[in-house]
């Protein structure tokens, strides 16, 4: 075969030349080489002179690319292919596709083209270093002998979409990429294959949806010298936060081995977070860092049959991370550099998406990729909409508003979730009620208007039992939901299940009080909730949701559950010994230490009947401890019960040891913990050594009495983990728990209860009849229909029905209202799947409860909803023109006809600037960032106790005294949670820093005030390892919390890890608008010595801008203001214990719940008070609470006392920002 000599290209234009050295090429290159080259080009030129490190290679032009189409006839051809294009016909799609790529493929390159990737790759091995003798030369035939030589420079060959009005990132991931290739043969195949790519069914597919011309796109080919990451280290990076858009951080990625698992997402990364202002400044700011999993890397496949291959990562690599501190801050060091180049290059912010690599063999690390981040750089500004009615109309109906927003529309009226494909887009949905059945068609609806429903809650002292025990709802709140389940009914399995919590939320309502009994007359099981809340129901043998109120005009009974299924938890194994163990010493014993000493004992009288306890209690020790009691014969004493003298004498059973005591201590702190996540024999056998202690039998009845609520609550779960539910009393302080179900298997456990059990003529498990029975029953069934009659668990097995409810977790009790509705402070949370959850009463029944539905789709889809219309469906008409108005305050409002409104657009970058300075509570780090979208005057409560609790989970003593620890689990748990650290004390300062460095980032350069941690001694030692370093005491709220704390010889060393932690962030990240502020200060006195200590750590108030706050939140603090004035920079007043201390109350107690309001004379006296003598001594004073945004009054009366400031939860936060603004304008006028 005879071959005509190729064409010799001679012009010089970049336009008309094959190919282009990166060096040659800027980002006005794009339409020659694309953006992924130009880029190169553009760093390599510009940003190598300042430090970045870029590999050099060379790019195919746009000229090549059409070049090699013409000069084969492939276009006529390829435009015969794609005339019968069909992209919606997944066939046709795919042979188009097949046809095209194949057509590329078969065509060889013309030789002029071959000869000049050839030439170029000959050049970049030159410059890789090799054999100079045979790459200087340009002889074609000389070039075509070499082609099947070896060479050892290895290059990435990449593809780039290329056009003047297409954005390179607009086709990312549509061409491909071929990595560790060598050898000019290998690379003239792989540039082929990058020209065919072109042509894949995707690339085919975006065009054409895009309405682009196939055969106006060029492709330009990337041939770049490979880094050595398959030896080391690569990754990704961003000059912004991909989540949030936040702008002053730089995210960086890495995992082992080449860079293409990370962009594809195929493994889990490292992750790093650094402050790009203070960087600058040469501070190392590195706000968090996350550890990946990072399971596998890519690796060259030497000696194989591919060029690159997946390998596994060993253990040890998985637990290190993939780059150094020191890497990661010089990468987002370039970050910064790229990004500020761009953003000047084209006159606008222009964020970067960089890719990078270390080299294993040189250690160096290189930018290999950079191109504008596409997604959170292109969102616009945030705007506060403001929604208001310019006419008006008659008012059809009226219910409780849901958001701030007016939708109008035709009502389409809906009574059956079996006719929603009648509603069409842009319609007012009117229904009774919604559930999750409906939100295909809420989602597209202009309003939502109910029936029933509303903004349905419960008194913040309401306890859910979670993951980590018992907590209240306000807890929840103040603490964060994050990591915490719950557990929830399972309609169609009829089965209790585990399941997160998604949100927690708290708002001002109504509350009534219901109590719930077995025989609805009980006064004293109360659960207060506001009356439209709907839970879980079942009539006519069908779950359904209704309001609580209907429920008690109705006279129907609320499901109650009889279960708690065991918390899905890796367990490596139960002690039942110790179950017992534990048990029994609980109730009839006790731990004791003393300095170095440390006893357990049990008291007992040594009768014949106590003789098994006795022997069994010295068995269980001996199986979990190898020790046994020993007795000790006490004093005789003497007694009166019921009136008459009783004389006797017992004997103490002890044993001394204070590893042993300090292991039981811890045991009996986490024995919740230990129930959830064992099975039930532990805990029958749980049960067994409580009732043995403590407890006694007659007449098919257990008794356990009961003083201390960690013990109560135990015994509920262990209860309720055999399916079986107590029933509570209470005499003064102390609980009698009755358990009359499950004898039989309870008695077979206990060794000194014991007795004989009767068949029992009453039941115990009882549904209610007239909502489960059909109407079509006869006989004494229908008896119990029609009174209205419980209706036992055994009667309805005899009826050969139910079998699936009789095997369910439920059973059901009577409900009746006890008070009427007062205001309260409300709460809920929203949980995933079953959009229900467990509540339970204040004697620790279960209660199955639920979200209102529509409320919380309108809320999560920004639709306004006007929900408990009461008759909406009855008066509003299909077809129907009407306006739904959520913008006038609580009550929701639907006028006839279509209203004209006004939506006022306020640019978040425009809003009125206050005297008063406007901050934010803040508490997850993990949403600082997003929140810092919302304009505001910086953060005037940044909690520890969420960090704490969230992030390091352990108490601080525990983590510095780890060898001391004796509970195993609990250090198996530490040592997990702090793998990688050699000295345990280390995370907590990491942790701690980062968290708080992350608030104080995203508010820089704003004031960030920093509350020092401030549990409660119960909330301390709920913390791992918490209970060997924590008292018990009786009222924790007015105990040892605080500033006590940080200079006691107990503690203060655990508060010197505190003051490393924000010494690190103001230090080492360069983050000096950090506040800190100490808390429940209770004397001058005691704020000189938290200063003393705070200065030893390196805090010392004045250096460096050093300002330290104090709360007011004792009466102390306002009648010596003056004092405090002369220790402390400041003042935040805590309202919600300055209120509880004012008057006097407890204000978790529901008893007294109604009188707390901080509007209160007494209260706004200590207020008015405080904020003179602040302002007289020139110290500042805020207030962080919800008082100002919940009472417009309150907000107020502060405005005109002068407050610096006024610190709140992000939701209310714009709002009052604006009605503080006019409030201010309206003073001003007056005066």
């Amino acid at each position: 075969m005879v071959h005509s000599a190729p064409e010799r290209i001679v012009s010089s234009p970049k336009q008309d030349k094959f190919v282009l050295w990166f060096e040659e090429v800027g980002i006005e290159d794009v339409p020659l080489v694309g953006g992924k080259n130009a880029s190169l080009g553009e760093m390599i030129q510009q940003l190598s002179a300042k430090g970045v490190n870029v590999p050099t290679g060379f790019a195919t032009t746009a000229y090549a690319y059409r070049y090699f189409i013409k000069k084969a006839g492939l276009e006529t051809q390829l435009r015969r292919v794609f005339a019968n294009l069909d992209v919606e016909d997944l066939p046709n799609l795919q042979a188009v596709g097949r046809q095209a790529r194949a057509l590329v493929l078969n065509t060889p390159f013309p030789k002029e083209l071959e000869l000049a990737i050839s030439d170029a790759y000959f050049k970049l091995c030159q410059r890789y270093g090799a054999d100079p003798s045979l790459c200087t030369t340009e002889d074609e035939e000389e070039i075509m002998r070499m082609r099947n030589c070896a060479y050892d420079t290895d290059v990435a060959v990449r593809s780039s979409a290329t056009a003047e009005d297409l954005p390179d990132a607009s086709f990312a991931g549509q061409q491909e990429t071929y990595l560790n290739v060598h050898g000019v043969k290998n690379v003239l195949e792989a540039c082929h294959k990058c020209f065919a790519s072109i042509f894949t069914d995707r690339a085919i597919s975006y065009r054409t949806v895009k309405n682009f011309d196939h055969f106006e796109v060029a492709l330009s080919v990337g041939v770049q010298k490979m880094v050595r990451s398959d030896l080391a280290s690569s990754g990704v990076m961003f000059s912004i936060d991909t989540e949030t858009g936040f702008k002053d951080a730089a995210f960086v990625t890495a995992a082992y081995g080449l860079g293409e698992n990370v962009v594809q997402g195929a493994v889990n990364p490292d992750e790093f977070f650094v402050f790009k202002p203070t960087l600058k400044e040469g501070y190392k700011p590195i706000l968090n860092k996350r550890l990946g999993t990072k399971e596998i890397k890519m690796v060259y496949d030497l000696g194989g049959g591919k060029q690159v291959k997946n390998v596994p990562v060993s253990e040890s690599e998985r637990l290190q991370y993939a780059i150094t501190d020191d890497e990661a801050l010089l990468l987002a060091k370039w970050a910064c550099i790229i990004e500020d180049h761009y953003s000047e290059k084209r006159g606008q912010y222009s964020p970067m998406d960089i890719e990078w690599a270390k080299d294993g063999q040189t250690g160096e690390l290189f930018i290999v990729q950079a191109r504008p981040e596409t997604v959170q750089s292109q969102k616009s500004g945030s705007i506060l909409r403001d929604y208001k009615l310019k006419g008006t109309s008659n008012i059809l109906v009226n219910g409780r508003a849901v958001g701030e927003m007016i939708g109008q529309g035709k009502a389409r009226v809906i009574l059956d979730v079996h006719k929603i494909g009648e509603f069409k887009a842009g319609e007012v949905l009117v229904t009774n009620k919604t559930d999750p059945d409906w939100e295909p068609i809420m989602k597209k609806a202009s309003a939502i208007v109910t029936n029933q429903g509303g903004r349905t809650c419960f008194d913040g002292n309401t306890k859910i039992l979670t993951n980590q025990g018992f907590m209240t709802l306000q807890q929840i709140y103040d603490q964060g939901y994050q990591g915490l389940s719950t557990i929830a009914f399972n309609p169609e399995t009829q089965k209790m299940e585990w399941k997160p919590i998604l949100d927690v939320m708290k708002r001002r309502s109504h509350l009534m009080t219901v109590s719930v009994s077995q025989t609805g007359r009980v006064l004293d099981n109360i659960l207060s909730v506001t009356p439209d809340h709907k839970m879980v129901n079942l009539r006519q043998g069908e779950y359904v949701k209704t309001e609580i109120q209907e429920m008690l005009s109705q006279k129907e009974m609320v499901l109650v559950s009889q279960n708690v299924p065991t918390l899905p938890v890796n367990n490596e194994g139960e002690d039942l010994d110790l179950a017992y163990l534990l048990g029994g010493i609980i109730t009839d014993g006790g731990v004791y230490l003393r300095g170095n000493r440390g006893e357990v004992q049990f008291i007992q009288k040594e009768t014949p009947e106590k003789e098994a306890f006795i022997a069994t209690m010295n068995e269980k020790m001996t199986a979990v401890y190898g020790k046994s009691f020993t007795p000790y014969l006490k004093a005789e004493s003497s007694g009166y019960i019921r009136g008459e003298k009783v004389t006797g004498q017992a004997t103490a059973y002890r044993l001394h040891s204070k590893a042993i005591a300090l292991d039981i201590q811890a045991q009996e702190a986490n024995i919740t913990q230990q129930l959830l996540t064992n099975s039930t024999e532990f805990a029958y056998n749980f049960l067994a050594g409580v009732i043995d202690g403590d407890g006694c039998y007659h007449k098919n009845r257990i008794n356990i009495y009961i003083s201390e609520e960690n013990l109560l609550q135990a015994v509920i779960i262990a209860c309720l983990k055999i399916n079986t539910v107590p029933q509570v009393t209470r005499n003064r302080n102390i609980h009698n728990v009755q358990i009359v179900e499950k004898l039989e298997e309870i008695l077979q456990y206990t060794q000194r209860v014991k007795g004989d059990i009767t068949p029992r003529q009453v039941q115990t498990r009882f549904f209610s009849a007239s909502q489960l029975l059909s109407d079509d029953v006869t006989g004494q069934l229908k008896l119990r229909k029609d009174k209205n009659l419980l209706i036992s668990e055994k009667q309805l097995r005899e009826t050969g029905g139910y079998e699936s409810l009789l095997d369910s977790d439920v059973r059901m009790q009577r409900i009746i209202k006890v008070s009427e509705p007062q205001p309260a402070d409300v709460y809920n949370i929203t949980v995933a799947d079953h959009h229900n959850y467990l509540v339970f009463t204040s004697k620790y029944t279960p209660i199955v409860v639920c979200n209102c539905h529509a409320a919380i789709i309108a809320r999560e889809m920004g639709i306004p909803a006007i929900v408990g219309c009461g008759n909406a469906t009855g008066i509003l008409k299909t077809g129907q023109e009407i306006t739904v108005s959520c913008s006038e305050g609580e009550e929701g409002r639907v006028y006839e006809g279509l209203v004209p409104f006004d939506i006022i657009e306020t640019p978040l970058d425009n809003l009125p600037k206050t005297r008063t300075k406007i901050l934010m509570n803040v508490g997850n780090p993990e949403e600082a960032f997003k929140l810092a979208s919302i304009p505001c005057d910086g953060v005037g409560l940044a909690r520890l106790e969420f960090i704490i609790a969230n992030h390091i989970k352990a108490h601080p003593l525990a983590l510095m005294k780890y060898d001391e620890l004796t509970d195993e689990s609990v250090k198996k748990e530490i040592a997990e949670l702090t793998l990688g650290y050699e000295n345990k004390a280390d995370f907590f300062v990491d942790k701690v820093a980062q968290g708080v460095g992350t608030i104080a980032a995203a508010f820089y350069p704003n004031p960030v005030v920093v509350r020092m941690s401030d549990f409660k001694s119960n909330e301390y030692a709920n913390l791992l390892g918490g209970a060997d370093f924590e008292p018990k005491e009786e009222n924790p709220m007015i105990g040892w919390r605080g500033a006590s704390r940080y200079y006691d010889e107990k503690y203060r060393e655990a508060y010197g890890l505190e003051c490393k932690a924000l010494k690190r962030v103001r230090d080492d990240m360069g983050l000096t608008n950090v506040i800190p502020m100490i808390p429940f200060c209770r004397t001058p006195y005691e704020g000189r010595r938290v200063l003393a200590e705070m200065e030893k750590h390196g805090l010392k108030r004045g250096e460096n801008g050093l300002q330290v706050y104090v709360m007011c939140e004792i009466p102390s603090n306002v009648i010596l203001a003056d004092q405090y004035s002369e220790i402390f920079d400041g003042f935040s007043i805590g309202s919600n214990d300055l209120t509880q201390l004012t008057l006097g109350l407890d204000r978790d107690s529901s008893l007294v719940a109604h009188i707390f309001d901080e509007r209160n004379d007494a209260v706004k006296d200590m207020v008015r008070m405080v904020i003179e003598k602040a302002k007289h001594n020139n110290r500042k004073i805020g207030i962080c609470g919800q008082a100002p945004s919940d009472y417009p009054e309150f907000a107020r009366f502060l405005v005109e006392l002068g407050i610096d400031s006024m610190s709140l939860n992000p939701d209310s936060l714009l709002k009052t920002l604006l009605d503080i603004a006019k409030l201010e304008e309206r003073l001003d006028a007056n005066r």
